[in-house]
């Protein structure tokens, strides 16, 4: 009843399958990395983000003027002052469905200088327009932010942008040498209000993301392939069962 499973078609047929079969197991896998990697992501910012603040030089190493990437989303506590001339605007950040820039001062206090994204902003009319930013008061203010760990800047870099805009935060192109290098600090709130016009970055969302769905989609792809497989086999079989008993039946005696 079987035999026609040695035909070219079905070898054909059945090889496909036993392909799909790995490949999905494969997916899946990956899949299932993708989530652990981001449980464990999501561990690191949870951890972090509900830490007690801590004072800048507790982060910072003192040599390289580097902050480790283990502290990322960690909350520092800052005192110090704006330095609005050297205050920047980085193109092209969305926020809610709309485009705008954000507000990056560097904040300068007692045990070094740190970059500070003060907010975003909508962007003006045209792209070679900055909109008007109120600036942050001037003397002493109180800040707290949350640690950001910079990727490193893809070169090279446009020089035709229009004065003040940047297209990527840059903390090495301040002339000081006590500036934290790798990292910037994102706006929680401060004393006096700092933020006045501008729109503050939330915390970052711990989500677990598809990736559980799309592993056990796969694993439904690679159980479906082999029910696949049966029924067209079984069909198969049904079909030549029927055509041989209706060669028996017309057979002459």
């Amino acid at each position: 009843m079987y035999k026609f499973l040695l035909t070219p078609k079905w070898i054909a047929v059945t090889l496909v399958a036993l392909l799909l079969l790995p490949s999905f197991n494969a997916l899946s896998q990956w899949q299932w990395r993708r989530l652990h990697q981001r449980q464990a992501y999501n561990l690191v910012i949870t951890r972090n983000i509900n830490s007690d603040p801590v004072d800048l030089t507790a982060l910072v190493n003192p040599t390289s003027h580097v902050i480790k990437a283990s502290d990322q989303w960690r909350p520092i506590h800052l005192v110090g002052t704006w330095d609005t001339a050297h205050q920047t605007l980085v193109r092209k950040q969305s926020f809610e469905s709309e485009y705008g820039f954000w507000v990056m001062t560097p904040l300068k206090t007692a045990n070094g200088t740190i970059l500070i994204n003060r907010g975003w902003h909508i962007a003006a009319d045209t792209a070679r327009e900055s909109p008007h930013i109120t600036n942050p008061p001037a003397g002493t203010v109180e800040v707290a932010a949350r640690v950001r760990i910079l990727a490193s800047t893809p070169a090279p870099r446009p020089t035709d942008l229009p004065v003040g805009q940047v297209d990527a935060i840059d903390p090495t192109s301040l002339n000081d040498a006590s500036v934290v290098r790798n990292a910037y600090g994102e706006l929680i709130a401060s004393r006096p209000d700092s933020g006045v016009g501008l729109k503050l970055i939330p915390a970052p969302t711990v989500t677990e993301g598809p990736h559980r769905s799309y592993a056990l989609q796969w694993i439904f792809f690679a159980i479906m392939t082999v029910i696949g497989w049966i029924i067209m086999v079984r069909n198969e079989a049904l079909h030549q069962k029927t055509v041989d008993d209706k060669g028996q039946n017309t057979s002459p005696l």
